[in-house]
């Protein structure tokens, strides 16, 4: 696992910067130091990729307020970073939100397909090639999780925040009810 995290790192995307859409391509290590950028993976053919980015787009803010960039990788067409915007419309919203990065440079194909090589070796992950991967990286650079199916997107954003920021317990002694949206 320590030897994808590293290839991880050296990876490229192309991130949205302000909001005239511009481009930018940068190494994943750099947008985890500097930018302490959390990363969610999901790659999978067409459909798995749709439904993931809708789900996602749900919990926007929940992406914004926790610095989390998406990345979704479409293993129908791989041709991930020329994405046409010719032909009957625009890409939909959900995949041009500031949150949602496109994997660039031809490194990523061997990546992804190492990772579902190895979901699919796993006792449950024998149709993660049917049904995606979810890869979810914490702005250490470590990989906290791997899923395959449907994105549990809530549950994902709490465990990254989790991780880098542990709450301490205290027993006070009381019956208290932890209320999320009043920390």
């Amino acid at each position: 696992m320590k030897e994808r995290e590293s290839i991880l790192k050296s990876l490229e995307l192309d991130i949205t910067i302000g909001n005239n859409d511009q481009k930018r391509t940068a190494k994943i290590s750099d947008l985890q130091g500097g930018a302490q950028q959390h990363i969610i993976i999901v790659a999978g053919p067409r459909p798995a990729i749709r439904d993931a980015l809708i789900g996602a787009n749900i919990l926007k803010m929940d992406f914004a307020m926790s610095n989390i960039l998406l990345v979704p990788y479409d293993t129908d067409t791989r041709n991930k970073s020329s994405k046409s915007s010719s032909g009957f419309g625009e890409r939909p919203s959900y995949e041009t939100q500031p949150y949602v990065a496109d994997a660039s440079g031809e490194d990523w194909d061997e990546y992804i397909t190492k990772e579902i090589d190895f979901a699919m070796q796993q006792s449950k992950g024998e149709n993660a090639d049917k049904v995606g991967i979810a890869i979810v990286v914490a702005n250490n650079g470590e990989i906290i999780r791997r899923g395959v199916g449907t994105v549990p997107w809530r549950q994902m954003v709490m465990q990254l925040e989790e991780t880098v920021n542990p709450k301490k317990e205290e027993k006070t002694g009381k019956f208290e009810i932890p209320l999320p949206w009043i920390d």
